[in-house]
């Protein structure tokens, strides 16, 4: 059976989409399929489209230097990342109709409309690309629409990377779980957050915290996303929509951010043997889902209140199996990549089933 080569069309190539193109060099011995770079899209600094192979590293180079990736071709073209994703349909029109292109859309989230994240994967699919992204916005705000495009056109729509990073959240239940219903659930889901509120513990500055994640590359220049919870609300709306059918987006999830929380706040909370994070929720009742985000006081014997700066977790309340956990204990861009990678597995693997038809 032939090993799948997929052109790969990279929207948005920030921390994560070059983290993503490093760990593919550095795991490519280890991966089910073969893979080149057609083009890259970026908001800030240009973009290129070779149907050969882009120079990955040296794109990566360019965009960490502040250089446009105009210098990678000889006619520099203007280009938004849905013309980016037109073209690059045309230019391989082949591997196209063969399943074989690939978009993975990370741009930043935005938290109106999930714009232009959603137009990306809705362009993508329909010029017959399968969509891999890591934005929490296309499943926040417009995911049933998106999955039945993507059915309809015979392409697949994938965003395990949307929530708790490379850790197979959406996998888990859609691929392993036959049958079981998800009733709710509650996690700490934000690293950022859970980060600064670690930090505080410590007797370290909010703004110092929040400025260690924006080092890292894991807090946006700004964190307010992070901050005022409005992440985990947009990845509490991903889980509804996905895992319990339901239809909201982040601005129906009850929502209070970390901004508030002082020092004396955490240590009044440890001095009574509890600790305060932020902590995404969802019950179904009836046939209405409940949805929250908020700081809590948790006891010491709650699960979530055990995990340390980027560790994330999260609880499924299932009908059949009770209550699943899955922990993450550390977070970083790697993880995130990862899930792309992970991602593109699946894809390779539907490409060999294809083939064995």
């Amino acid at each position: 059976m032939t090993t799948p080569d997929l052109a790969l069309v990279l929207v948005g190539f920030g921390h994560v989409g070059r983290r993503f193109v490093r760990l593919l060099n550095e795991i490519g011995d280890r991966l089910d399929f073969d893979w080149r770079v057609v083009a890259i899209s970026t908001r800030h600094h240009g973009s290129v489209l070779d149907p050969d192979g882009v120079d990955v590293v040296r794109a990566s180079a360019l965009v960490e230097e502040n250089h446009s990736l105009d210098r990678l071709q000889a006619e520099p073209v203007e280009r938004s990342g849905i013309d980016v994703i037109r073209q690059s349909a045309q230019a391989l029109a082949d591997e196209a109709a063969e399943g074989r292109l690939v978009c993975l859309e990370s741009t930043v989230l935005d938290i109106d409309r999930g714009e232009p994240a959603t137009s990306h994967v809705r362009a993508a699919l329909e010029a017959q690309m399968h969509v891999v992204t890591v934005n929490k916005g296309p499943a926040a705000f417009a995911y049933h629409e998106l999955e039945a495009l993507a059915e309809a056109v015979d392409r697949v729509f994938f965003f395990e990377g949307a929530v708790m990073d490379g850790i197979p959240v959406f996998n888990l239940v859609r691929e392993t779980l036959p049958a079981v219903r998800i009733d709710g659930f509650r996690g700490v889901i934000n690293t950022t957050s859970n980060f600064v509120l670690s930090a505080l513990e410590r007797g370290q500055p909010f703004d110092d915290a929040v400025r260690e994640m924006q080092a890292r590359g894991i807090a946006e220049a700004d964190p307010s996303l992070d901050i005022d919870g409005w992440d985990a609300a947009a990845k509490t709306a991903a889980l509804v929509n996905v895992l319990m059918a339901g239809a909201i987006t982040p601005h129906q999830v009850a929502r209070t951010g970390i901004g508030d929380v002082k020092p004396a706040d955490v240590a009044a909370a440890i001095a009574r043997g509890r600790r305060i994070r932020l902590v995404a929720s969802a019950t179904r009742q009836g046939g209405s889902i409940t949805t929250r985000v908020e700081p809590e006081m948790l006891a010491a014997r709650d699960p979530l209140a055990n995990l340390e700066d980027t560790e994330n977790a999260l609880y499924l309340i299932t009908d059949l199996l009770g209550e699943i956990g899955i922990v993450q204990r550390e977070g970083t861009l790697t993880q995130t990549a990862y899930a792309l990678v992970t991602d593109l597995s699946r894809i390779s693997q539907r490409l060999r089933e294809w083939d064995a038809r």
